[in-house]
């Protein structure tokens, strides 16, 4: 597919964004260049007009499989972004095309709260203003603009009513009962860590996480949590004078490490951090296949309030086809071992779209999992990336059920039962172009999720594959890790970098 840009205003198109949107609409003809020897191709021009300065010239024209349509228009200079105009053109010529019109409409990132958000703050919260923005200028479903709109207020509610949160349970020496009057909103010099633990039991077919699970590779475990905690040391010193708000433990499913191994990062955790204004700690069990009793006593004492036990389908021949290794069963069993603890907030995760599975099993599972009233419900589009075991470069299956139509069921039977969007975010090659969301009951909210994908706190990652984000008044560095645990076992930390130390001297600021 070439890409070809015209006009005197052509560097005001973002080819990677065309690029990007093109993937929904022509996935098998995604090698973009110039040179590109095949027929098929989009050009786009954008050009001030001589005589009137004030008018700029816009146009679409792409060439699919030996059919072509063409739009155009003249605009206004400056009275929207020129992408919002190229966006349109170029949605409702590749879906005239195609037949294909991406429910997102023209909007191609990650982050579709955040977005609503912003335009819904510069309209002074009229949410009727938002939502017209959202379905005209981006040309998103309604309902979708709508999911978008509430799940904002929210995480930005969940956010700033932090403290009306019940005070957590004294645990351990570091942790302390407090009341009301000692929380307060979120400060510039607030933190939540990130502990990557990237190995599983076995490979789930599709998954694209950097996670290891052949028994060559788990031999990497100990020398692994060696540096790990060597890491988790460093950055205790970085954050000294910062208050840790959240603490995330993460994989890859870090309940496959056993109870040893547990026990040792969790202690590395409680003795480098102050846990005075802790609001949250996560530990991603996931797979039911590696939660114990023992596991989650360990998780308890310690002070963890929050896990995820996460079937992803309550269909045991699907679970077997994707490489779960584990039953429908084992997932009961595990959720009735976290409540008999005592863990207090549980997430369930599941998967819209998995191969072969139809409407009323995807159903089915939402239904009983919301019968089981945990705090969180996750809903994820399948998402399959290159290197996942399960291929697939088409956004939109023909021999799927019309997953949309789906998610919107499993949305009902949520709020029906009480529970209410708080954070989403979308992926490439998502089925569908479809987008993740997670649910809670009132006062659940994971705050490390809003924290992340709002982009509104600064986290530190440890761990192979972690990525460090710091944020101060509307600045966002990133430092990224090693990717593999073999490259981070071997090398220097990267936030120990001269051009990451400089970064850091943000937060100094």
């Amino acid at each position: 597919m070439k890409i070809i840009t015209d006009g005197n205003f052509k560097h005001k198109i973002s080819e990677f964004y065309i690029q990007t949107f093109s993937l929904l609409f022509f996935p098998d003809d995604n090698i973009f260049s110039k040179n590109n020897a095949g027929d098929n191709y989009i050009k786009i021009f954008i050009n001030q007009e001589k005589k009137d300065e004030d008018i700029i010239d816009i146009s679409v024209d792409i060439c699919y499989n030996k059919k072509n349509i063409s739009q155009s228009e003249k605009i206004i200079n400056g009275s929207k972004d020129f992408i919002i105009y190229i966006g349109k053109l170029f949605y409702k010529t590749a879906g005239e095309i195609t037949g294909i019109y991406p429910p997102w409409g023209i909007h191609t990132g990650i982050r579709p709260v955040k977005t609503a958000g912003d335009i819904l703050e510069k309209n002074n919260f009229n949410e009727i203003k938002t939502h017209e923005i959202l379905c005209d200028d981006y040309l998103m479903n309604k309902n979708k603009a709508a999911l978008a709109i509430e799940t904002y207020k929210n995480g930005k509610n969940a956010v700033e009513c932090v403290g009306a949160r019940i005070a957590r349970p004294q645990t351990n020496a570091n942790l302390m009962i407090y009341t009301d009057d000692q929380w307060s909103p979120l400060q510039t010099n607030d933190f939540s860590l990130y502990i990557s633990i990237p190995f599983c039991p076995t490979r789930c077919r599709y998954c694209s996480f950097v996670s290891f699970s052949t028994p060559r590779l788990l031999k990497l475990i100990p020398e692994y949590i060696k540096k790990l905690i060597n890491e988790i040391e460093l950055v205790s010193k970085i954050t000294r004078d910062m208050r840790l708000k959240t603490v995330y433990i993460g994989g890859g499913t870090p309940t496959t490490l056993d109870c040893e191994s547990l026990e040792n990062i969790l202690n590395a955790v409680k003795n480098n951090f102050n846990f005075s204004n802790l609001l949250e700690y996560t530990v991603e069990c996931g797979r039911a296949d590696t939660i114990t009793e023992d596991k989650l006593e360990l998780l308890k004492s310690f002070g963890v309030d929050r896990i995820s036990v996460n079937p992803q389908t309550l269909n045991d021949d699907i679970l077997n086809k994707i490489g779960r290794r584990h039953t429908i069963e084992d997932f009961f069993r595990a959720f009735e071992s976290a409540r008999k603890v005592g863990i207090k907030n549980i997430n369930t995760d599941c998967i819209t779209g998995l191969p072969d599975e139809t409407e009323s099993s995807m159903i089915n599972t939402l239904e009983t999992l919301a019968g089981l009233k945990p705090e969180n419900i996750t809903i994820h589009s399948l998402c399959l990336k290159k290197s996942s075991e399960l291929k697939n470069e088409k956004v939109y299956i023909s021999n799927t059920p019309d997953l949309n139509n789906v998610l919107e069921k499993n949305y009902d039977i949520l709020k029906s039962a009480g529970y209410k969007p708080y954070y989403m975010y979308r992926q490439k090659y998502a089925v569908g172009n479809l987008e993740n969301t997670g649910f809670c009951l009132d006062n659940c909210e994971c705050l490390y999720n809003i924290y992340m994908m709002d982009e509104i706190q600064t986290i530190f990652g440890v761990g192979a594959g972690a990525m460090t984000k710091l944020v101060k008044d509307g600045r966002i560095e990133r430092i990224a890790n090693y990717k593999y645990p073999y490259e981070y076992i071997e090398h220097d930390f990267q936030i120990n970098r001269d051009n990451n130390k400089e970064k850091l001297k943000m937060l100094e600021d």
